[in-house]
């Protein structure tokens, strides 16, 4: 099952000592504000607790997505790709010391995989400017077939702690065997959202997007198992000197996905591949609008040196891109097409997801992910440590909320 997930990498053609901060092309900074070499949760239900530390899991779960919301509390998501032991999918980020525990969010219960109402497998998420996280629950867990009702999207207040809206994935809208929801972009102006869809748990890919109307509750799947939305033929990477997964290829299709300052533009890659694709919105906000006439909208916007895992956007018409093969990230700047190395350490393996803060930071989770799929993750004293935070201060007018 795992060598069906994500991963990549690339031996960097430029070598640099370790330093804390590493100068980029642009002269970024990045700073690591949180690490671990195992994630530590704060569980309050004792029964929960004991039930975590007796499993073969311990210890041993993987960070995923990142997002902040306006007054700078840090999320994350650990979605249960190992198992349903691990006691949290969406967590809030809490100081304990000299580092962060992580604190299930909204609650335990809500965490609780036999709560039918509750969380599975969280991978992606959004925090909007009205302060509503987006909580993208894929279903799957351990790689499982999803449940009834497992595929859903819920949109949760934060400043009142309390749900707002939930829409239960069809099977028109996902594959309940093949699907892998992975990430969301939000536009607060229409009330439309977007999502990549993986599609890993079948070959051929069953990778597609999904457009999502909040104010109707409904949504329309497109491209579904599309050349857009697939793996590209006979793409293979490394992750530095090791090939993405020891015990075969990695077959991931639509994954990083972002929306454009403007909201005029969708953004998305597939993991194996190295093409960004675009489309305008306002054709996909048309529901009765042709999926051939989608199809044949779809824009290649350019080649990348590196596949990608996540990516974002600002409000200057520029595109960030985590490298998986070059360690680091890569900024597009759609207004005058040029594409440029925007930062790289040596040690971010696995550039995963991104996040803007309201101060204008970017803020990056590296999780060496095809390491821990491969199962040669160590928990306990890794030469460099297996999960960090990185945050580049004052990146340019940032997309503030969408």
């Amino acid at each position: 099952m795992l060598n069906r997930f994500v991963a990549c990498s690339f031996i960097v053609g430029c070598l640099m000592a370790f330093s804390p901060l590493c100068v980029t092309a642009e002269d970024v900074q990045l700073e690591v504000i949180a690490e671990w070499n195992s994630l530590p949760y704060r569980l309050e239900d004792q029964q929960i607790r004991e039930a975590w530390e007796k499993s073969e899991l311990y210890g041993k779960a993987l960070i995923q997505g990142i997002k902040v919301d306006s007054s700078g509390t840090i999320y994350v998501s650990t979605a249960r790709w190992g198992g349903k032991e691990i006691p949290a999918t969406l967590s809030r980020l809490e100081k304990a010391g000299d580092n962060w525990v992580l604190v299930p969010f909204p609650s335990e219960k809500m965490n609780d995989v036999e709560n039918p109402e509750g969380l599975k497998a969280v991978l992606g998420f959004e925090i909007d400017r009205n302060d509503v996280m987006w909580i993208l629950d894929q279903g799957h867990i351990a790689g499982a077939p999803s449940g009834p009702g497992d595929e859903k999207l819920i949109l949760w207040d934060l400043k009142e702690n309390k749900e707002l809206q939930r829409y239960l994935f069809s099977d028109d809208d996902s594959d309940k065997t093949c699907s892998f929801l992975n990430d969301l972009v939000v536009d607060n102006d229409t009330g439309f959202a977007y999502i990549a869809d993986s599609g890993i748990f079948c070959n051929p890919l069953a990778g597609g997007l999904i457009v999502y109307d909040s104010g109707n509750n409904q949504a329309r799947r497109i491209l579904d198992r599309s050349p857009y939305t697939r793996n590209e033929p006979h793409f293979f990477f490394n992750v530095g000197p090791r090939p993405a997964l020891k015990n075969g290829p990695m077959l991931t299709g639509a994954d990083g996905i972002a929306l454009s300052g403007d909201k005029k533009t969708l953004y998305w890659t597939n993991l194996t591949g190295n093409t960004l694709y675009s489309l305008q919105t306002e054709t996909l906000r048309g529901f009765s609008v042709p999926e051939g006439d989608i199809e044949d909208s779809v824009v290649k916007v350019t080649s990348l040196p590196s596949n990608t895992d996540g990516i974002t956007a600002d409000r200057r018409g520029n595109i960030y891109l985590t490298a998986l093969t070059l360690n680091g990230l890569m900024k597009w700047d759609a207004q005058v097409g040029v594409l440029t190395r925007f930062a790289y350490h040596p040690e971010m393996s696995w550039p995963d997801t991104l996040a803007w803060g309201a101060d204008n930071s970017l803020f990056i989770v590296s999780n060496h992910l095809n390491v821990w799929l491969d199962g040669d993750m160590n928990f306990k004293d890794p030469e460099v440590p297996n999960f960090r935070i990185w945050r580049i201060k004052n990146v340019g007018e940032s997309y503030t909320r969408k």
